[in-house]
């Protein structure tokens, strides 16, 4: 296929508005882009449809604007750059630069929790540690002793481990993968010559490496590629996790109602909260129900306040049964707040769309920054210092944000505000310790043997983990993921989820006992009889750690490596630069991964084949691409079953079901009007 015909290939696969608003899986969604039409005001669709055509040379990858030679495109007459790369070059650039800028995104998202965990042991702010039993499990599985040390003195430590990790220079070993990687993980690795120096060091490598006149060598530019993704995959996101789940809590297994229908448009303050970074999130969280706010509240002629997630905060607060309603992913948050409900919208860093000021503009809502990296023009700034200087004061900082939010909310023009009555029963919680109670699981041997059992028996499938984001090219809008997980449980695939793409399956009521439904007469036997949904949702976009873990212990338990094991990765729709990191982080893990959207890698058959191909043969497992969510489907189906017959494990046929059956058939768990909009 010529260069030209991969261009058109994508074009191709754009879709308009209109069709976004006819076959969106998400109603919530549509209503509230038909709205924004009437009203208008311009969102995400809009300025999608005015940049077509998009570039083709951009959108393939064969586009280099590195230096100041360029920008320079690589085609079937013009096969060099002006410096001289081919387009296998570029494209690898292309590549590692927007790894190296996702991991710098989920780096300093993890540098945050660090400090707060650091923070806490320290007693320098005033941050609880609120589970310290999950603060001794890590430092056993990181080798620190905590024989008559306190809880502070351990979670220093820790602390000090991963900040180690994240940030060193100097090589030495990397403490962090050696304790939690799978075993025979990590040995590949170090035979592949991968093992990262620190997540820092490796993005300021691949910074270096790419640099004008540097690297020219496409192997040389793949072995970075797999170093920056291990660094990311443990430093930035297995880390984060922990380090999350020991200052702010474990997931609690709770009921709760998501999607634009839970925002309640009368009498109350509303504020969403949106973005990644925890520690100003958490602190409002704390203090929002206390007497001090709510006599405010009162003052201010409201009933009540009620906070509400947005994105992967949002996905933090639904895991810790905190009443806490998610109601958008990143791409969907402009549609949140042009329903004019919102007096405030707080966000910190990552994925809250510069769009969101265009629309907030034409309402009441103010937005407030806190974090230095993540301001917004026109917002009111209420941050952490670039220093952290004022972390002592967050719970001062976190009350004047709720005292603007309370103030405005005096301002709000009824007949302005417009809130679909279009809502999903969800049930969540399920850490890796929820799973191993539910499954017999042992922590000490790292093993779920009950999972092994079901999985060799054929009882369940296999495993597929949902996570990245929703994106507004090459798919309608949440669409895909759905489509894919429905013919999974159609199949007895037990499904797991987190991030942006794991709340498109929550918005579609798929994470409710109710979806069993929907399942095969064998994954239906085991879900009703836990009584848990068919989709086991994790958490947010670093929680991907917990779906690692969950396949892992069981491919223990199972005594297989990862790569034999029927388990699988689904990023359906990736949009941000992370979504990369974290989609070959599942690859190296020796879990093959399909995707729908493809990256803009599409110039160079050398980097297709090294991801698709040879990856396979290096550590077990590829990335795969189809636009096609049916056949993406299929081929899962296919892989899952050849892997089961490998380890003589009994196989089945398996049906694809067709559009009618699985487009058209939405499980009975969403509820119309406004009276249960609080737990249910």
């Amino acid at each position: 296929m010529s260069l030209k015909e991969r261009i058109k290939l994508v074009h191709r696969l754009n879709y308009s508005k209109e069709e976004v608003i006819k076959h969106t899986a998400n109603k919530a969604v549509a209503e509230m882009v038909e709205h924004m039409d009437k009203e208008a005001i311009s969102n995400t669709f809009d300025r999608f449809a005015q940049q077509h055509p998009q570039c083709g040379y951009g959108l393939t990858g064969a586009c280099c604007a590195f230096c100041s030679y360029g920008p320079c495109r690589v085609t079937e007459k013009t096969l060099y750059s002006v410096c001289g790369k081919d387009v296998d070059l570029i494209v690898a650039g292309n590549a590692l630069r927007r790894l190296a800028s996702g991991m710098a995104a989920h780096g300093a998202h993890a540098r945050e929790v660090f400090i707060a965990l650091k923070a806490a042991a320290e007693g320098s702010a005033p941050i609880p540690i609120k589970c310290p039993e999950k603060g001794v499990a890590v430092a056993r599985a990181l080798g620190i002793e905590t024989e008559g040390k306190t809880i502070e003195a351990i979670c220093g430590e820790i602390a000090d481990i991963f900040i180690d990790d994240l940030q060193r220079s100097l090589p030495k070993r990397h403490e962090t993968l050696h304790a939690l990687a799978p075993k025979e993980r990590a040995e590949l690795w170090e035979r592949l010559g991968i093992i990262p120096i620190s997540a820092y060091h490796e993005c300021f490598e691949v910074n270096n490496l790419t640099s004008h006149g540097t690297d020219s060598d496409f192997e040389s530019h793949m072995q970075a590629f797999l170093r920056t993704v291990l660094a990311y995959a443990i430093t930035t996101v297995t880390s984060t996790s922990l380090a999350t789940d020991i200052v702010y809590g474990l997931p609690r297994r709770s009921k709760l109602n998501v999607n634009l229908g839970s925002i309640v448009p009368d009498g109350c303050v509303n504020i969403g909260i949106n973005g990644h970074a925890p520690m100003v999130a958490f602190a409002i969280c704390d203090i929002v129900g206390t007497p001090k706010i709510m006599e405010k509240v009162k003052r201010a002629g409201a009933d009540t306040i009620r906070l509400y997630g947005m994105c992967c905060t949002g996905g933090e607060f639904i895991e810790r049964d905190l009443n806490i309603p998610l109601v958008a992913m990143a791409s969907s948050a402009e549609m949140a707040v042009a329903t004019g409900a919102f007096d405030a919208i707080v966000v910190d860093q990552q994925d809250v769309l510069p769009g969101m000021m265009h629309v907030a503009r034409q309402f009441h809502t103010r937005v407030i920054t806190t974090s230095p990296s993540g301001r917004k023009e026109g917002a009111i700034v209420l941050e952490l210092d670039y220093y952290l200087k004022n972390l002592d004061k967050i719970y001062e900082l976190a009350e004047e944000i709720l005292d603007i939010a309370i103030d405005n909310y005096r301002n709000r023009e009824s007949k302005k505000v417009h809130v679909p009555n279009i809502r999903a029963k969800v049930e969540l919680g399920f850490s890796v310790e929820e799973v191993m109670k539910l499954f017999n699981g042992s922590m000490p041997d790292k093993k779920i043997h009950g999972l092994a059992a079901l999985l060799k028996a054929g009882k369940i499938r296999g495993i597929v983990n949902f996570g990245s984001c929703g994106n507004v090219r090459g798919a309608v809008f949440e669409r895909n993921q759905i489509i894919i997980a429905k013919q999974l449980i159609k199949n007895d695939v037990l499904v797991t989820a987190h991030g942006c793409s794991g709340m498109g399956l929550l918005f579609a009521g798929l994470a409710h006992p109710d979806a069993s439904v929907l399942c095969g007469t064998g994954l239906r036997e085991v879900v009703q009889a836990k009584d848990i949904p068919p989709v086991l949702h994790v958490g947010a976009c670093t929680d991907s750690t917990r779906a690692s873990q969950i396949m892992a212990y069981t491919a223990n338990a199972a005594a297989q490596p990862n790569p034999a094991m029927p388990f699988a990765m689904v990023a359906a729709d990736p949009a941000a630069e992370k979504t990369m990191g974290a989609r070959y982080a599942f690859v190296l893990n020796g879990i093959e991964t399909y995707s729908c959207v493809q990256d803009n890698t599409l110039a160079s058959d050398r980097f297709i084949d090294y991801v698709s191909n040879r990856l396979r043969t290096i550590v077990g497992a590829a990335m795969n691409w189809n636009p096609d969510p049916y056949r993406t489907s299929e081929d899962i189906l296919c892989m899952l079953d050849e892997k089961r017959a490998a380890l003589g494990w009994p196989v089945r046929d398996y049906t694809i079901g067709t559009k009618e059956e699985i487009e058209d058939k939405i499980p009975d768990t969403v509820e119309i009007g406004r009276s249960i909009c609080t737990i249910i």
